[in-house]
C-alpha cells in the first residue's frame, strides 16, 4: 500500500493533516521519522531510509532527486518510488493545496506498487 515520506521541503504538518483526514494513510515527515534522525541527511541516505521503511519519498528537489535516480538505475538500486511536486503547480505554502492533491493521490494510487516508480503531484480538483 502506498505510504508517504515528505522529504525536508515539506512541513511535517502536511503529514499530520493528511493523517488526521484519512487514518488509512501512512505518511511520515524526515523530520520525525525515527525522532528526525534523517532530518538533513542527504538525500541518498533519505531514499534508502524510505527504501527500508517502505516509504515513497515526496519532493519539491528536482535538481537533484532526478540525477540520484539515474544513479540508482545504473547500479540497479531499487527505490521506493518518488512523487515530485512542482512548485509552479502546488506552491510549498500551500498546505492545504498540498493536503488535497496528496489524499486524491493517494485516493487513486494507494493500492498500487510504487518500488522504482515516478510521478509527479498534481493540483486537486
Amino acid at each position: 500500500m502506498l505510504a508517504y515520506l515528505l522529504d525536508g521541503h515539506l512541513s511535517p504538518v502536511i503529514a499530520e493533516q493528511l493523517t488526521a483526514k484519512n487514518a488509512r494513510i501512512t505518511a511520515q515527515s524526515v523530520h520525525r521519522l525515527r525522532s528526525g534522525e534523517f532530518s538533513g541527511q542527504t538525500d541518498i541516505r533519505v531514499m534508502r531510509s524510505a527504501v527500508l521503511e517502505r516509504l515513497t519519498l515526496v519532493t519539491y528537489d528536482l535538481k537533484t532527486i532526478p540525477q540520484l535516480l539515474q544513479e540508482f538505475a545504473a547500479d540497479q538500486e531499487p527505490h521506493a518510488g518518488v512523487v515530485f511536486i512542482d512548485d509552479a503547480s502546488i506552491r510549498s505554502n500551500d498546505f492545504a493545496g498540498l493536503v488535497r492533491a496528496l489524499l486524491a493521490h493517494w485516493q487513486k494510487h494507494c493500492e498500487e506498487e510504487w518500488t522504482n516508480r515516478i510521478a509527479f503531484l498534481e493540483p486537486a480538483e
